[in-house]
């Protein structure tokens, strides 16, 4: 595989071309690009991925041609079965899927070679008409974001197997409207949120609790075992994720990137509330399971079964106590998420740390995620320092 590296505001590709019969390394070959303007990140990342397998086919001589007769709805059946099982989580292909249930009455009848720009872009538009099947309403834009993701995923894998020369799909998807602040609470829901939690039996309170303190997502928590608390530095591992889909098992897997596989920090407080809820696993776990409770164990565990808790479990759990106690029922559980993220910038954290503890691969998606929390800081700090000089 090609290696890139960055140079400035280009990006340098190098294609290693093995040894010659002698034993002797041959020469590599090189190209520098430079990726369109505008592209996120992760846009950016992809096309450099794209032009890297371009480049090495091109060294190597050996390019396959595209297949001129196959359709875009052939190409994804053969995706199904070949490409995505081996690529793609249960929960993602999932998704994938019903994506897909869209995509093909639009553009399934297309060759590949014939996809255009306009194709997409007519619809995208033709999605934001479209209704949703369980509340009646148009498709929200980020169920039209994540159609346009799912095409050029699998037009990228299109490209990657000989089958196209380019990606038809890259960049043409605009954001339509005004993008939505991810859903908050404020340091006074927190406070109310935190009041009812008191109220509830200790595995939900405990639950809420640490993922409001430390920003984990709702299958990490669930996925957590005891030998992952280390009382000594007050630390937790967070190296587990829990998923599961509709009418499948549950699956107990590693994060998706190195990132993910991380450590996040608790207080004197949370420490207490630790220990009293393994006391309590620990008389159940005797009474009920008629034997000792390990480090092994899930701490989130179903009664009788050695399987940790579904995320969904808590997902309904937390709307009945946010309806119970009068609280925003805009919120959710990844919500205290983004309000552990939110309060740790206006706290003044730098966007590094911030991304090392919720577990982004890269600083940039936390700035992408939170860029209106930033601004906020940024406002706040340029006004103080205004008043401090009398300007």
């Amino acid at each position: 595989m090609a290696s890139i590296r960055k140079r400035g505001g280009s990006y340098l590709i190098v294609v290693s071309m093995g040894y010659d019969y002698n034993g002797n390394r041959r020469k590599s070959q090189q190209k520098t690009v430079t990726p369109p303007a505008g592209l996120t990140p992760k846009q950016t990342e992809k096309w450099l991925n794209e032009q890297a397998v371009l480049f090495e086919r091109e060294c190597k001589g050996s390019p396959k041609l595209p297949d001129k007769t196959i359709t875009l709805e052939k190409y994804i059946d053969i995706w199904l079965k070949e490409v995505a099982p081996n690529k793609l989580a249960v929960s993602t292909l999932t998704r994938e899927k019903q994506d897909i249930v869209r995509i093909l009455p639009h553009l399934g009848h297309y060759k590949l070679s014939e996809l255009r720009p306009e194709h997409f872009r007519k619809f995208y538009a033709d999605m934001r008409k479209e209704k949703n099947m369980l509340n009646g309403k148009p498709l929200s834009e980020y169920t039209v974001e994540g159609i346009h993701a799912c095409l050029c995923g699998i037009l990228s894998d299109a490209m990657e197997g000989g089958y196209l020369d380019h990606n038809p799909a890259w960049r043409t998807y605009r954001y339509s409207g005004i993008r939505k602040e991810k859903k908050i609470a404020d340091e006074e829901t927190v406070q109310k949120l935190i009041a009812a939690l008191e109220q509830e039996s200790i595995k939900y309170e405990l639950y809420y609790k640490l993922i409001i303190a430390t920003g984990m997502r709702r299958g990490e928590c669930c996925g957590l075992k005891w030998k992952d608390i280390n009382y000594e530095d007050h630390s937790i591992h967070v190296c587990r994720n829990v998923v599961k889909v509709s009418r499948e098992d549950i699956v107990v897997k590693p994060p998706k990137t190195a990132a993910g596989d991380r450590y996040v920090y608790f207080s004197p407080e949370m420490a207490t509330l630790l220990e009293e809820f393994r006391t309590e696993c620990r008389w159940k776990t005797e009474a009920y399971d008629n034997r000792e409770l390990t480090d092994e164990d899930y701490i989130f565990r179903r009664q009788g079964e050695e399987l940790p808790m579904t995320p969904s479990t808590f997902t309904w759990r937390f709307k009945m106590i946010l309806k119970k106690n009068g609280l925003p029922e805009k919120l959710n559980v990844h919500s205290l998420r983004h309000t552990n993220a939110s309060l740790l910038i206006a706290g003044g954290t730098d966007v590094t740390t911030v991304a090392g503890l919720l577990g982004h691969s890269q600083p940039s998606t936390t700035l992408d995620i939170y860029s209106h929390a930033f601004d906020k800081n940024k406002k706040a700090a340029s006004k103080a320092l205004k008043e401090g000089l009398e300007i």
